[in-house]
């Protein structure tokens, strides 16, 4: 802690040598505003709570980020907001799915029927499948991650926090805006963005990105193969009518599709071998380095805003399709043990969100909503071939193959509602409660080919299982302001993750696999929202507790992932978020974060130790050298290890200078993100090593502000870490990290 003292200080320090604030932006009238702000003057506008509210005003942990700082700190995407937010980790699955960590509540699996503890949200949509959570942001508004169990104010109840990304409103003023790219490895990229007003009542706006990798930053050992690279295009638009004085209707769609085999085409952790005798081989791999993941999704929704006398109305309807197609090698080398391939896992999502919201002015802000969710995924289908896939019929060094086909249905419906009371002078009671039922069905259509060692009777006939999941959670804040510019919080909260089924393993109709069951958090925090020198540094904190129930886990088997749930867990830390603009054009801002985390009950919890000649006598104790390839499965008392993605220290810090010129005005950005490690998986024999990462801007834009030259680099220090790793029976898979990269970015805006 006197390293965290001794930081604070010097942050506090540099405040005092000036007095310009944070950022402007007026609240009044923001109706579904998003983050917003500049440097000049004011405060973050945020809608945190559904309304819009001053930032330091929320008495909730909250992390925003505007469009202008993203881009100075090189947050060009969703997982890049790692890098500007406390606590957070946004790792991915292979290609294939986003698996966010938020103060260590996170889910490292992003397969069929999957939901994240951390839920994103795109212009008020949920974004159920973790397929669809790994997007490039081309026109971006704001990113706001709110931390803790959320569910009271949001359509999904999410136990981790949310991910809320606005993209930018059509304006009735044209203008327009066209960005080109090139990069290292062989890269481009672009952009077009414009808005226009159609008449008095009606303007749209229309985005368009992509990019293309021509080359790659490794490649396969075996076949000379370039892999991990990646191409993708999307396109979002809007029309916003304004269907009389006091409604407004936003009709807004996108789509886009993103191949790419980053994360995929792994290597072997370092110091171990796999069953086929692959080691680490750095940013390439002993595959044949055929493995990709191509990720198409789009969707339509319609917001409806209106102001009635008494309250405003506002009602969200949106359709989502995802679809997921990926080739993995899973041993690792080229003998045909376990070749994961066509596997297909379409996603359709139906929501409909109504809620009654409480007038600016009125003395007691409330909310009550009503959410239906209808989601519909499975494996269509999911096929594993090789050596590894044996059957009744398969000789010696035969390869087999098995395809399983099938469907899980969620039908939720919820109810939430929360209010803000007024109890003493500057002081607020905040309130709030969701009921949520969930119906899920899961129906196994079959399996083709012969049987696993992990699916009995492949030949199986099909079944149908029914399960309803039926929770009450709820929220209490306690929140007082000591001057305008302090204010305390006290909170509590309830979160409620449902459950589902093992799609990749759902059993057979004599032995179904047992369903995964709702997981519970509560989660106690304090907090403190401070401004000082007349708004010239914000510094926000906030200390939780967590005591985690019935969580689920999740680890790789040949063919899939296994979930099941173990554990019982209690998480703990601190977030500290601030801004400082000590001098006129220099702002820094940054956090901290501080993990530490354990499973308190964890009785039989998976254990993966290599293979050795002698086998370990025992399960938990460290094995001696290996000599073998792949891992022995068992399983031990877990309870008192770490929990996995947990670092104990994060430190994000992210100055810029700006300063005019005659020609135009000049900006130096750079952000440095620090993370202590953390372990992968949960018996902590695998870890990610403590790891830095620099990325950096300087940008020249003319005056009239009408062209930018912008030239980037990100992990300027080339330092090697993962995205990704698990232990299998096979192998200790890891996928890196992309290494250094840099290019140049014009911008000419109309």
């Amino acid at each position: 802690m006197k390293r965290i003292s001794a930081l604070m200080v010097g942050v506090a320090l540099a405040g005092l040598c000036g007095s310009a604030s944070a950022f402007a932006q007026d609240a009044a009238g923001q109706r579904g505003a998003e983050a917003s702000g500049d440097e000049d003057g004011g405060d973050i506008v945020v809608t945190a709570r559904k309304r819009s509210e001053l930032l330091q005003n929320v008495p909730i942990a909250v992390s925003a980020i505007t469009e202008e700082t993203a881009a100075r700190s090189g947050v060009t995407g969703i997982e890049a907001v790692t890098f500007s937010t406390p606590n957070l980790q946004f790792n991915r699955e292979i290609s294939q799915g986003a698996t966010p960590f938020l103060r260590g509540v996170g889910s490292p699996q992003a397969s069929a029927g999957g939901e994240s503890p951390v839920a994103v949200y795109i212009d008020d949509v949920y974004i159920g499948s973790p397929n669809g959570n790994m997007f490039e942001f081309n026109n971006i508004a704001s990113v706001q991650v709110l931390k803790g169990p959320q569910g009271t104010l949001f359509g999904r109840n999410a136990t981790g926090g949310v991910i809320q990304v606005q993209t930018k409103a059509p304006s009735f003023d044209p203008a327009m805006e066209i960005r080109a790219g090139y990069g290292n490895y062989d890269t481009y990229s672009g952009a077009v963005y414009a808005t226009a007003g159609l008449g008095e009542n009606v303007a749209f706006n229309i985005a368009a990105s992509g990019s293309k990798q021509n080359d790659g930053w490794g490649r396969s050992l075996v076949t000379g193969r370039e892999i991990h690279k990646s191409w993708d295009w999307n396109v979002r638009g809007k029309l916003l009518f304004q269907a009389g004085e006091n409604t407004e209707m936003t009709l807004a769609g996108d789509y886009g599709k993103q191949s790419s085999d980053i994360g995929s085409n792994a290597t072997v952790y370092p110091g171990s071998v796999s069953l086929s005798g692959a080691t680490f081989q750095g940013h390439n791999t002993q595959t044949a380095g055929l493995d990709f993941a191509d990720v198409k999704q789009g969707g339509v929704s319609l917001k409806i805003d209106h102001e009635a006398s008494f309250a405003d109305l506002v009602s969200i309807t949106a359709y989502r399709y995802t679809k997921v197609a990926f080739d993995l090698d899973q041993d690792l080398g080229m003998a045909p043990l376990v070749q994961v391939g066509t596997v297909v896992t379409p996603t359709k999502t139906f929501t409909q969100e109504l809620q009654i919201v409480s007038k600016p002015d009125s003395p007691i802000k409330w909310i009550v909503g009503l959410y239906y969710l209808h989601t519909k995924t499975g494996y269509d289908p999911s096929r594993s071939a090789g050596v590894f896939i044996v059957g009744p019929y398969a000789g010696v060094g035969v390869t087999n193959s098995v395809s399983l086909f099938d469907t899980q249905k969620l039908n939720s419906y919820s109810a939430f509602g929360e209010a803000t009371v007024p109890v003493l002078s500057d002081t607020n009671l905040t309130v709030g409660l969701r009921y949520t039922r969930d119906v899920y069905d899961l129906q196994v259509d079959g399996r083709v080919g012969d049987d696993t060692f992990t699916i009995p009777d492949a030949r199986g006939a099909p079944f149908a299982k029914h399960d309803v999941f039926p929770k009450l959670t709820y929220r209490a804040i306690l929140d007082h302001k000591f001057t305008p510019d302090i204010m305390a919080y006290a909170s509590y909260s309830r979160g409620f993750r449902s459950g589902g089924y093992q799609l990749a393993f759902p059993g057979t109709s004599v032995a179904p696999a047992a369903v995964v069951k709702p997981e519970v958090l509560d989660a106690f925090e304090v907090g403190l929202k401070t401004q000082f020198f007349n708004g010239a540094l914000t510094l926000n904190g906030a200390a939780f507790y967590y005591d985690y129930k019935n969580m689920a886990i999740s680890f790789v088997q040949p063919g899939g992932n296994l979930i099941e749930n173990a554990a019982a867990a209690r998480i703990k830390g601190l977030d500290i978020d601030f801004i400082a603009n000590p001098v006129k054009g220099l702002r820094i801002s940054g956090g901290i974060g501080i993990l530490d985390g354990e499973y308190t009950d964890f009785p039989n919890g998976p254990i993966l130790l290599p293979l050795t000649t002698p086998t370990p006598a025992n399960c938990l104790a460290p094995p001696p050298q290996q000599v073998a390839g792949g891992n022995l499965i068992c399983s031990g008392n877990l309870s008192g290890r770490t929990t996995i993605r947990t670092p104990k220290f994060t430190l994000t810090l992210a100055p810029s200078y700006t300063f005019e010129t005659g020609i135009g005005s000049f900006t130096i950005g750079a952000n440095y993100y620090h993370n202590s490690g953390f372990f992968w998986e949960v018996s902590n024999r695998t870890s990610q090593a403590a790891y830095d990462v620099i990325n950096g801007s300087l940008s020249w834009k003319s005056p009239s502000d009408s062209f930018e030259i912008r030239l980037w680099g990100k992990n300027l220090t080339d330092k090697y870490y993962a995205v990704y790793s698990s232990p299998t029976q096979l192998n200790d898979l890891l996928a890196p990290a992309a290494p250094r990269t840099y290019g140049v970015t014009a911008t000419v805006r109309f």
